[in-house]
């Protein structure tokens, strides 16, 4: 059960917890590709073959273990050897990596999460955890954060301790005083819990890969390990378990 009293800060996960991510990938992608059409076709026309995309995604992470954190390293690691097996410009990393991340940051938030978000961070301090790269200022989301510790600058991901404890260390609040708000069930709330914060799973029906277990009369934890503190749909049901009047 959730206790209330001992919440002192709110920490977020961003894709699929805030916004879709996987519409906002496919839209990063196509830009990415349409950069390409017109500044490396080889590559472009080498990165449609999915086997050899796929080779090359798997090679960066072979090569780049102590970097499986950082999705920004991984994306400029993937355009890099992509242009050089095409025998393309390897100084088109850059802007090739600009579009993407441009489009990558182009989000549709959750219908909720604006009018949540105001209502939790006038109560609460709010920190982005993200294991993704994408920015809250370019999102649109920054006046509600405190602050955000993401897997690219921290140099470590979910459930690393590291990750969370530097959402404490931005805040200078203890981590037994968060609660930890994810989609994930491993990353966010299996992280979270061992490391002694409070955790809400969030489970969006809308979401194709959730909608197994959002359809359910009563959320169902998945896992074998201890249950969250809190399973809920949305923000919306998020907030109305922390206080907030029903509307």
């Amino acid at each position: 059960m959730l206790d209330i009293d001992r919440i002192r800060a709110i920490s977020l996960d961003l894709d699929d917890t805030l916004w879709p991510v996987l519409p906002t990938l496919k839209a990063a992608e196509a830009a990415q590709h349409r950069f390409l059409s017109e500044h490396a076709p080889a590559t472009a026309a080498l990165l449609q073959d999915k086997v050899v995309a796929g080779a090359i995604r798997q090679s960066v992470r072979d090569d780049f273990v102590h970097k499986a954190h950082d999705m920004t390293h991984f994306r400029q690691q993937f355009i890099r050897r992509a242009l050089l097996q095409a025998g393309e410009d390897e100084a088109l990393v850059e802007p090739t990596f600009a579009q993407f991340y441009a489009a990558r940051n182009q989000v549709t938030w959750f219908a909720e999460v604006e009018d949540s978000l105001a209502w939790l961070s006038a109560r609460y301090p709010l920190v982005a955890v993200s294991n993704g790269n994408a920015r809250l200022d370019w999102v649109g989301l920054a006046p509600w954060f405190a602050a955000c510790a993401s897997a690219h600058e921290v140099g470590v991901a979910k459930p690393h301790v590291g990750i969370f404890t530097a959402a404490s260390q931005a805040i200078a609040v203890p981590l037994a005083a968060f609660l930890h708000v994810g989609d994930d069930a491993a990353l966010d709330v299996e992280g979270a819990l061992a490391c002694g914060m409070q955790a809400a799973w969030v489970q969006r029906q809308e979401l194709d890969y959730h909608q197994a277990a959002a359809s359910a009369t009563h959320l169902q934890w998945p896992l074998a390990s201890q249950a969250p503190q809190a399973m809920v749909r949305d923000l919306a049901e998020l907030c109305l378990l922390l206080g907030r009047p029903d509307r």
